[in-house]
C-alpha cells in the first residue's frame, strides 16, 4: 500500500475510525495520483475507488498493485454493496467541509452508516507536510519560475511615450 494511503489507515486508527469517505478531489490525488471524478472509500480491510466508466481505463493506467485500490464502475455497484462496504463499521469519518447536507443524508441512508464522524480538515493538514519528491517538484517549479521571469525580463521595457510622461508632469506639479 502506498504511504499516503498507510498514514490514513494510521491515522483513522488512532481517532477509532474504521470507515473513511473521501470526496474531495484534491484530496483523492493526493492519496492515489487519481485524477479522475470519483469518492474513495476506506473500508475495514480495502481502499475503494467508484468512479465512472469514463474513467475506468485512466484510473487503471494511473494505479500499480502496490495502490491496493479495487475499482468499481459506479453503475455496476448495487444498493447491497453499498450497504456492505461499512458492514461493521462503528465510526466513519467524512469530509464536512466537501459535501452538501443532502449528500451526507444521502451517504447515511446509502453505505448504512451508524455515526458518522467530522475529520476537521485531517488530510489537509497532512498535506501541509511535504516529502522529499513534494520538495523536489517546489524546487524545480521555482527554478522553471526563475528562468521564465530572466527570459521575460529581456522584452520589457518602461513605457516612454508623451501621455505617460504628461501624466508624471502632472504628478509633479
Amino acid at each position: 500500500m502506498n504511504a499516503k494511503l498507510q498514514w490514513l489507515r494510521n491515522k483513522m486508527a488512532s481517532l477509532d475510525l474504521q470507515g473513511f469517505i473521501i470526496t474531495n478531489p484534491v484530496n483523492i490525488h493526493y492519496l492515489t495520483n487519481l485524477e479522475a471524478e470519483g469518492i474513495l472509500l476506506i473500508t475495514r480491510k480495502e481502499n475503494i475507488y467508484i468512479t465512472d466508466a469514463r474513467y475506468i481505463e485512466q484510473v487503471h493506467t494511473t494505479l500499480t498493485l502496490f495502490d491496493e485500490i479495487i475499482v468499481y464502475d459506479v453503475h455496476d455497484v448495487s444498493k447491497d454493496d453499498y450497504e456492505n462496504f461499512f458492514l461493521f463499521c462503528e465510526n466513519v469519518g467524512f469530509e464536512e467541509y466537501n459535501i452538501s447536507y443532502a449528500k451526507y443524508k444521502e451517504y447515511i441512508r446509502k453505505f448504512k452508516i451508524h455515526n458518522f464522524v467530522e475529520t476537521e480538515h485531517m488530510i489537509e493538514k497532512q498535506r501541509m507536510i511535504k516529502d522529499q519528491e513534494e520538495i523536489s517538484n517546489i524546487e524545480k517549479a521555482c527554478e522553471i519560475t526563475d528562468h521564465c521571469f530572466t527570459y521575460i525580463l529581456s522584452y520589457i521595457k518602461p513605457r516612454n511615450d508623451r501621455k505617460t510622461n504628461c501624466r508624471r508632469n502632472r504628478k509633479l506639479l
